[in-house]
C-alpha cells in the first residue's frame, strides 16, 4: 500500500507514527516507546512492516533543536543524521521540526472538541498564539499569520528560560536546587520529571522521607500527603508564571494554548485556579491578560496532525533535506 507520508511525533518517551494517505487522511497511528528502539531508522522500519506501508516522504517532529545535520534528542537516546536516513530510507524529502511546532501547528488545525477551556477570554482572531506544554520536558513554540494569511510556527527553546520565583515558597525551593543544578530552567520544574524534582526536594527542606518514587504514585497519594499537595501548588504556580511571561512576550492575545501530557494526565490535580492567577499576577497587565483565551489541549495525536500541517506549510521548506 503507498501512502503519500509517514509523519512521526518522538519525544522523550513516545513515538508517535501515522501514515498520510494521498487522500489527505491521517491513519493507522501507532505509539513506540523510545526505549525499544535504537533510534529513527528502526522505529521507522518497525511501524512500516507493522503496517505494510510505503511512503517517499517523511515528517519527523522532535524534542530538539533541527537546524544541522546531526539531530540529537534532549531526553531520549535517540540520533540521527538527516542526509543519512532520507539516504538509508531512500525517501524523496526528509522534514524535520522541533517538537512544539508541530503542536503549534496542531491547534489550528484539530477541531474545538479537542480543548478543555480553561478562560474563555477575548480572542483577536489576527494575533500571536503562544503554545507551551510539559512532558518530559517543556515545550515552547506559537503560531502567527502571515501576509498571506498562513499560519506560521514559530520554533523556540523557551522551556531553558531561567525560572523565577514570587513567593517565599518558590524563593526556598529554588534557593536550594541552585546548590543541586548551575541554572534552574523553567522545564527542570514545569515537566514530568520536574513534579518529582520538586516533591524530593520539599522532603529534603522538611526533614521528611520521600513516600513517592515518581511521579505516578505522587498522583495516588496526593489527596492525603501534604507535601505532595504542596508540590502540585508550586507547580501550577510557576506553570502560570511562565504561561503568562510567553504570552505577554510574544502579544499572544489570541489565545494560549496547553499542549503536552503531563497536563491531561494529572487531571483534576492540576490546579487550574492556582494556574489561572499566577498566570493573570501581572500587575498593570492583569486585565490584558484576563482576556487572553487559555486552552488545554486532549488530544495525545495533535502533533500528527501538526505535522501533516507542516508538510504544506511553505516557511518550513528550509527544513526539508532531500536526495
Amino acid at each position: 500500500m503507498v501512502q503519500s507520508a509517514v509523519v512521526a511525533d518522538i519525544g522523550g518517551t513516545h513515538a508517535r507514527f501515522g501514515l498520510v494517505g494521498v487522500d489527505g487522511r491521517l491513519e493507522q497511528v501507532s505509539v513506540l516507546q523510545c526505549a525499544d528502539f535504537v533510534g529513527l531508522e528502526e522505529a521507522y522500519r518497525h511501524f512500516s512492516e507493522q503496517t505494510s506501508s510505503v511512503a517517499d516522504r517523511l515528517a519527523v517532529a522532535v524534542a530538539c533543536p533541527v537546524h544541522q545535520d546531526l539531530v540529537k534528542l534532549t531526553n531520549n537516546h535517540w540520533s540521527f543524521r538527516k542526509n543519512e536516513i532520507v539516504d538509508s530510507l531512500g525517501l524523496t524529502e526528509l522534514l524535520t521540526i522541533n517538537d512544539f511546532t508541530a503542536q503549534s501547528l496542531a491547534v489550528v488545525s484539530v477541531p474545538e472538541s479537542s480543548f478543555e477551556i480553561l478562560q474563555e477570554g477575548m480572542a483577536d482572531p489576527l494575533a500571536p498564539l503562544f503554545v507551551i506544554g510539559p512532558g518530559t520536558g517543556l515545550g515552547v513554540g506559537g503560531v502567527v499569520v502571515d501576509a498571506d494569511g498562513e499560519w506560521t510556527p514559530l520554533s523556540t527553546e523557551g522551556g531553558h528560560v531561567t525560572m523565577a520565583a514570587q513567593t517565599e515558597d518558590e524563593w526556598q525551593l529554588l534557593s536550594c536546587l541552585r546548590h543541586e543544578f548551575p541554572h534552574v530552567s523553567a522545564e527542570r520544574l514545569i515537566s514530568g520529571p520536574g513534579l518529582h524534582l520538586m516533591y524530593r526536594t520539599l522532603c529534603a527542606l522538611e526533614g521528611q522521607p520521600v513516600k513517592a518514587p515518581d511521579t505516578a504514585s505522587m498522583m495516588l497519594i496526593a489527596e492525603t500527603d501534604p507535601l505532595v499537595r504542596r508540590t502540585l501548588d508550586l507547580f501550577a504556580g510557576f506553570f502560570g508564571i511562565v504561561a503568562s511571561d510567553g504570552c505577554l512576550t510574544l502579544g499572544a492575545t489570541g489565545g494560549c494554548f496547553v499542549a503536552g501530557g503531563v497536563i491531561p494526565k494529572l487531571g483534576a490535580h492540576f490546579r487550574r485556579e492556582t494556574f489561572l492567577d499566577r498566570f493573570k499576577a501581572k500587575g498593570r497587565f492583569h486585565q490584558y491578560l484576563s482576556h487572553v483565551p487559555i486552552k488545554i489541549l486532549l488530544d495525545s495525536e495533535a502533533g500528527l496532525y501538526g505535522l501533516q500541517r507542516a508538510l504544506s506549510t511553505r516557511s518550513l521548506a528550509r527544513f526539508s533535506v532531500r536526495p
